[in-house]
């Protein structure tokens, strides 16, 4: 059998599993199913669509993001190595809040995946991917300052490259839509709007990334102010 391996270069088998981390709480290859919980913070342009009767008049200003989603994994494809499996796919729903400046916060549920290049690892390299329809929970409301504000459905996606389950670098887009019909009180309406985002997604449980997606948070709302 060891001459046929070295003949077709194949490896030899494993004898002992992959040891998975924090009980599958962190992503890893040699998990089944799986419950993450990811803070994002990140750059974000933002644009905003003001007066239609106006000419130029849309809104564009720097910004930053941070969210925070909880991620359920279900391997959706599973390879094998000797006796034991490994996931080389995972997908399954998504959840969570989103806080921009401005106190702009969204809600989001969707879905979200992760592919791993290589069966096993303890910095396996990944494809990662999510995305969602977002509704605000609370954002300006004109002249009645912020609060708690109704909106039809929005939409998010991103992408990025990952190492082992810890973080990944992302880039993604958010569409807010717009709900300005004449029989809306100027108190009630919201104007077409969305963002462009860069940054950096990771497990909480590794400390830094919930550490950069609070500072992000409070930075926002601190120091940058909506048009």
């Amino acid at each position: 059998m060891r001459a046929l391996r070295q003949r077709y270069q194949l490896d030899e088998p494993e004898a002992t599993p992959g040891k998975v981390r924090w009980r599958c709480l962190i992503a890893d290859p040699s998990c089944g199913f799986g419950v993450e919980i990811n803070a994002t913070s990140a750059y974000a342009y933002r644009l905003r669509q003001g007066d239609v009767s106006v000419a130029g008049s849309t809104v564009a200003w720097n910004s930053a993001r941070a969210q925070y989603d909880i991620w359920i994994n279900f391997p959706a494809a599973v390879e094998s190595r000797g006796p034991f499996k490994y996931t080389r796919l995972t997908l399954g729903p998504k959840g969570g809040v989103i806080a921009s400046d401005g106190s702009s916060l969204w809600g989001d549920i969707g879905i979200a995946g992760r592919y791993w290049f290589k069966k096993r690892g303890r910095i396996t390299p990944a494809f990662e991917f999510s995305s969602a329809l977002t509704f605000a929970l609370y954002q300006d409301r004109g002249v009645d300052g912020f609060g708690a504000q109704r909106s039809p459905v929005g939409f998010t996606a991103d992408f990025g490259i990952g190492l082992g389950g810890f973080g990944a670098l992302i880039v993604g887009g958010q569409f807010d839509s717009p709900m300005a019909r004449e029989d809306i009180p100027e108190s009630e309406r919201i104007y077409a709007s969305g963002m462009f985002f860069v940054g950096f997604r990771g497990n909480i449980l590794w400390g830094l990334p919930a550490a950069g997606a609070v500072a992000t948070h409070a930075l926002a709302q601190r120091l940058v102010e909506t048009p």
